[in-house]
């Protein structure tokens, strides 16, 4: 129903904008003022957003019986060009990045009141800019407010496009959740290279079946959300977008604020500039592509034939390559042609706006402030008191309440929803990690075993279900194993899984949640406990905050003191959390095995505290030998953050060992972590001087920019555990990919490496079968088939804790307790000792690992992980 113009506003320096001409092909009277309707409701419905992802509409005009809207110009490439242009996918976390920026312009129009729904997302709708590199949404042409969908409308608006549109959208019954299924259906298309238009609506096959390098997170969070039922997707832009971030993350290490949108920074909409609807003298106007009456041209389509090229554009770099290339014209997308049709003069404004919208070309001042009489103020200040006493009294009912309705909390098992994350222990009468496709099944199932614990047949379906839909969700096969545990009408044993479930970790705990219960199944499966004990898990979510652990701990020394099957933690993984829970937990007794918490500040920091993972000091110190001896290193340049803990307590551990030796030196550089300017000067100070390594101390997405920015050379660059997410790096540098070396804590093919196939542990093939049992998954799928290295120290840390109760138990104690767990602790060392899948664990009097293998992990130039045959420590007992 519109033309796109490139066009020039000589009122601001020539500056390229865009004017978009309402075209109607309705012969039909009442049509065509429908046509009209929809255009104004556009300009009104633009002109009120306010977001740097979202085209301002910076005027509108009427000319004669045409109308036009002008918009800021967004130069770049949408996504359904850049699709036919390369003919393959996006890269995962280029895709993940423009659906962070899209989810953020959909949870502010999702605030606007009423709520703004799009009703047209599709990859022609996408731009990415090519001067901020970001995900720009254009084209709101059937963009409605929630609350006057019911308007009759023509049916090509209230559909949207098929393939992209929701079920629900073709009953006319739309809202801001039909705009997350329509941005998931783009998600797929771009991830997958399956257009849905050439498709039966409405279906999608598994993203990974289609592009097995996806992770299974995104092929989670596309299977949620394009649920057919919309009560059964995200419910919100805001939720969506977290499992986004929290992906990108994870998987990508790209970190830091990834919203666009901050309230207030953007300031109010200022006046329309041209009141006059009738004239437009400031404006001149160039039209690029004739109008096509019968085509539905967006401001992707501005340019054509005839003007000079635009200017060089900058790439978006990633893993897959320049996302961007200079704008070429969109197709007639119907290729269909037909005369205009000649406007007849019409009113304006043809039909009233409803009492909220001012009417087009008309500007409504808000009123000015008055003060309220002095009356009316004391009546307000009288009702502002017993505002607060109110508020008062909820709270202090709401903690009543709280008290009264969550009695398990005296035994320390119980879920508390903090900020709108489930913190606190569940034994499976509460689901956590409810974002997958399985969650409202185990959601169901928790209901279900909370009504009926003597009877869980109907828990134990749901979540049958559950893990046949997400083979690889451990939080559904925990609970379904620990029902059989406690009905088995044997001793068992209490472990409590900490870890984070909700927030930005998922993916850690995920992984963390995999592992334990590998071991678990493994233990019970064999009858690896003496007098037939079996092994029950409780799992402790911590949420996005080290705030929340606190709470979480005190619960689990409430359920030390209840629960006399209980003896000890595994966990916490990240070293701030771990600090937050150790004094807690060391004043009540209670033994902690974390799996890959490494701070150097966990030194001697309890009793209590056993780790399976190196510290930073000896990472750094192994790190500096490889160096000293593998890469024959004598000066260094080292770069550092010194605000950030973790890079400077590496780099220290690094520097010392390193200048411990004769005639080694180290040259300081210092940088500020996500700063790309203060990297770049470190490398040109490093350049002018002669090196031979780089110690990078720091995260993948810093030392990308290292190697993006090196000349060509064989200068190495080493870094520590951090530098292993290799989907952050950028693509620009692949070219020195073959510099980088990383020490690492596990690696899944590290006994293959070592020439140990032959004894590998039986781990490799339980992991398979507990999480790929119908074989779905091919080989090397990590989730599946493939463990992660998160998943392997959790798993050895949890057969730590299991095979120091043993011992306990072969002592004679019929139902040991936390000390005696810890006792036995101290005694896993020299005969001892375990053999883990990560290599031997050793532990020492600290509770710290003697000799613990750390890996060296070197990239090819196509970005494949490699490990170096040799290993720095002890490998087997």
């Amino acid at each position: 129903m519109g033309a796109a113009l490139l066009a020039t506003d000589i009122r601001l320096d020539s500056k390229p904008v865009v004017i978009k001409e309402l075209i109607s092909d309705n012969v039909d009277q009442d049509r065509r003022l429908e046509d009209v309707r929809n255009f104004k409701r556009e300009v009104a419905t633009l002109a009120h957003i306010d977001h740097p992802l979202v085209p301002n509409v910076t005027d509108h005009f009427q000319e004669g019986t045409r109308y036009f809207m002008v918009q800021e110009y967004v130069d770049g490439e949408n996504l359904e060009e850049r699709l036919n242009r390369l003919q393959q996918p996006m890269p995962e976390r280029d895709a993940l990045i423009c659906a962070s920026e899209i989810l953020d312009v959909l949870d502010y129009l999702s605030q606007q009141m009423p709520p703004i729904v799009h009703r047209d997302i599709k990859p022609a709708n996408i731009i990415i800019g090519s001067k901020d590199r970001r995900a720009h949404l254009v084209d709101f042409g059937i963009a409605r407010a929630e609350e006057i969908k019911n308007a009759q409308r023509k049916q090509t608006s209230a559909l949207g496009t098929p393939g992209y549109a929701p079920p629900e959208q073709y009953q006319g019954n739309a809202d801001p959740r039909s705009d997350l299924y329509a941005l998931a259906a783009t998600l797929h298309h771009i991830l997958t290279n399956r257009d849905p238009r050439n498709y039966p609506p409405f279906y999608y096959s598994a993203a990974r079946s289609l592009n097995p390098q996806l992770s299974p997170e995104i092929e989670g969070i596309l299977t949620k959300a394009l649920n057919n039922d919309i009560n059964q997707r995200f419910q919100s832009a805001t939720t969506m977008k977290q499992e986004i971030d929290t992906l990108l993350r994870q998987r990508f290490g790209i970190s830091g604020n990834l919203d666009s949108y901050t309230l207030g920074t953007s300031g109010p909409m200022r006046a329309l500039t041209n009141p006059n609807p009738t004239s437009n003298p400031g404006q001149t106007m160039t039209q690029v592509a004739g109008p096509n009456p019968s085509s539905q041209v967006t401001q992707q389509s501005q340019i054509s034939a005839g003007l000079p090229p635009p200017p060089p554009v900058t790439p978006f770099v990633g893993i897959g390559g320049p996302l961007m290339t200079p704008v070429q014209p969109l197709p007639n997308i119907n290729n269909q042609s037909g005369p205009n049709y000649a406007y007849q003069p019409v009113p304006n404004p043809v039909t009233p706006y409803p009492s909220s919208q001012p009417q087009l070309g008309q500007y409504q001042p808000q009123p000015n402030y008055q003060r309220p009489p002095k009356k009316r103020r004391t009546g307000l200040i009288f009702l502002i008191l017993l505002l607060v006493f109110l508020l008062i009294g909820a709270g202090l009912f709401a903690t009543y309440s709280y008290l009264g309705a969550n009695k398990t909390a005296d035994n320390g098992i119980g879920v508390t929803m903090m900020n709108g994350e489930p913190i606190g222990i569940s034994d499976g009468t509460v689901a956590i990690d409810t974002t997958l496709a399985d969650g409202s099944l185990k959601t169901q199932a928790a209901q279900q075993l909370k009504q009926h614990k003597d009877n869980p047949n109907a828990a134990t379906s749901f979540l049958n279900e559950a893990t046949s839909q997400t083979s690889n969700d451990a939080e559904a096969l925990i609970y379904k194993e620990d029902i059989r545990v406690i009905n088995s009408g044997t001793p068992y044993v209490t472990l409590v899984v900490a870890t984070m479930l909700s927030g930005d970790q998922v993916g850690t705990g995920r992984e963390d949640l995999q592992g334990a219960y590998v071991a678990q199944k493994e233990f019970n499966d064999s009858a690896r406990l003496a007098n037939g004990t079996l092994v029950r898990l409780l799992i402790a979510n911590s949420g996005s905050k080290t705030d929340y652990v606190p709470q979480v701990t005190q619960q689990i020394v409430r359920l030390q003191q209840a629960d006399p099957t209980f003896v000890g933690v595994m966990g916490w993984p990240y070293s701030g959390r771990t600090q937050a829970a150790i004094q807690t937990l060391s004043k009540g007794q209670i033994p902690m095995v974390s799996q890959t918490a490494s701070s150097d500040a966990l030194i001697n920091a309890s009793p209590y505290f056993f780790r399976v993972a190196p510290n930073n000091k000896q990472q750094g110190i192994q790190g500096a030998l490889y160096a000293e001896k593998d890469l024959h290193a004598k000066t260094v340049a080292m770069f550092y953050d010194p605000s950030d803990s973790y890079s400077q307590s590496l780099a220290e551990d690094f520097r010392q060992q390193f200048e411990g030796v004769d005639k080694n030196k180290i040259i300081k550089e210092q940088y500020t972590i996500g700063n790309q300017n203060s990297i770049a000067k470190a490398i040109r100070d490093t350049l002018t001087q002669k090196v031979d390594m780089i110690y990078f101390s720091g995260y993948a997405t810093d030392v990308s920019t290292v190697l993006s920015n090196l000349p060509p050379g064989n200068l190495p660059i080493m870094g520590g555990d951090a530098l292993y997410q290799l989907g952050g790096y950028q693509s620009s540098a692949r070219a020195n990919f073959n510099r980088l070396r990383f020490t690492s804590f596990a690696y899944p093919d590290e006994w293959d490496v070592f020439k140990l196939s032959a004894q590998k542990p039986i781990f490799f093939s339980e992991y398979s079968a507990a999480f790929n049992p119908d074989g779905q998954h091919p080989g090397g799928a990590y989730g599946y088939t493939r463990a992660a290295n998160d998943v392997i120290l959790s798993y050895d840390a949890t057969v730590t804790l299991l095979t120091a109760y043993n011992m306990a138990l072969n002592t004679g104690k019929k139902q040991p307790t936390p000390q005696d767990l810890r006792q036995a602790l101290l005694k896993i060392n020299g005969a001892n000792s375990i053999q883990g899948v990560s290599g031997q664990i050793n532990l020492g009097p600290n509770g710290d690992p003697v000799e613990k293998t750390i890996l060296v992990l070197y990239t090819d130039s196509m970005g494949r992980i490699h490990m170096d045959p040799t290993p720095l420590g002890r490998f087997l007992k």
